[in-house]
């Protein structure tokens, strides 16, 4: 009896196990940029982003609008977007062209350091409603 309790303990960790290693696959999918975030993970925005460097100013993308839709920073600050609609994958685009456009699922961040002055917008492809724009001094 006590060996087959140890075999079916043995079947239960080798699936948790194997369920594992296909979400580590999965996440693995990020581009110059973009951090994969687990989207239950508790983690403020201020933290996120405090693993870019330099001063770090959070933005949530979700439903239909920037929060906040505009943003007055330094040069070599950086603005760190993340996706909070659990049902969107959101394409971020640079209207200025800083970058190329970037795919954004739940609970994932993109992040951009600013090196110039000047007024930088933003937006949501397929998405007219949301706009941004991001002041460098």
């Amino acid at each position: 009896m006590r060996s087959k309790w140890l075999l079916f303990i043995l079947v239960i960790a080798l699936v948790i196990v194997s369920g594992c290693a296909e979400e580590q696959a999965d996440s693995e999918d990020t581009t110059a940029g973009q951090v994969q975030v687990p989207a239950n993970e508790e983690e403020t925005d201020e933290e996120a982003a405090s693993a870019v460097g330099a001063v770090q100013y959070p933005v949530r993308m979700e439903f239909f609008g920037f929060k906040p839709a505009e943003l007055d920073i330094n040069r070599e600050d950086t603005v760190t977007w993340r996706n909070y609609n659990q049902q969107k994958v959101y394409t971020l685009l640079s209207d200025d062209d800083l970058f190329e456009k970037q795919e954004i699922k739940y609970g994932n961040l993109y992040y951009h350091t600013f090196e110039n002055r000047g007024t930088y917008t933003f937006s949501i492809e397929n998405a007219p409603e949301m706009n941004m724009t991001v002041n460098v001094r």
